[in-house]
């Protein structure tokens, strides 16, 4: 069988992953086939395992897809060289809380998802955190920088107020409060966390 030059297989990849993250948020994971997949990229399923294992290495690959998307909108926050340390920390809470409620209304799904990921595939959440925090860390940096915070040590903190943002990013959490009273949640949080982080007179 011909080799699929580099280029056709990452198009083609990426309208498989399409296709599927259609089908997961509209009918859940357990009742997408990988034919209903196939079916919709116009290709057989024997096709698809060309490019993909099976239905759960297409899961994956559609989260990490994601997460990326996630991680460089985060990565904007932080480059924003418009923004104080302080200022910078609740724009990315809210990011954050953004981008998991609206993954929430529009993707049916995502507790299906969300579990199987956690369950299965840990190291997808591990690159997850690992990402999040080298971000939180480089405004932790930038705060001592500007003698806004007092960091005694930078990786229990930046660890600290990764922790806090786990509210912000379960979908649960979604279907328990509204969007007003998570914003009203987040900038509680967010405040509590400066008051500790802040030098004393900088605030």
């Amino acid at each position: 069988m011909p080799q699929i030059p580099a280029s056709r297989m990452e198009q083609t990849q990426d309208d498989i992953l399409d296709a599927a993250v259609e089908r997961f948020s509209y009918y859940g994971v357990s009742k997408t086939t990988l034919s209903d997949i196939a079916s919709d990229v116009d290709m057989s399923t024997a096709n698809l395992y060309r490019y993909f294992k099976n239905k759960e290495d297409i899961l994956v690959a559609c989260c990490r897809r994601c997460l990326n998307d996630r991680i460089n909108c985060l990565e904007q926050v932080v480059a924003d060289t418009t923004l104080k340390a302080d200022e910078k920390l609740g724009v990315f809470f809210h990011e954050i809380l953004k981008y998991t409620y609206d993954q929430f209304e529009t993707n049916s799904g995502i507790n299906e998802l969300v579990n199987i990921i956690a369950e299965k595939h840990k190291q997808v959440v591990h690159d997850k955190n690992k990402a999040e925090q080298a971000l939180i860390k480089r405004i932790l940096e930038q705060g001592i920088t500007e003698h806004l915070f007092n960091i005694a040590d930078l990786e229990k903190s930046t660890i600290a107020v990764h922790t806090s943002l786990h509210l912000f990013q379960l979908p649960l959490s979604m279907s328990i409060h509204d969007l007003e009273t998570l914003k009203n949640m987040a900038n509680m949080t967010t405040d509590l966390l400066l008051n500790g982080l802040y030098t004393k007179n900088s605030s």
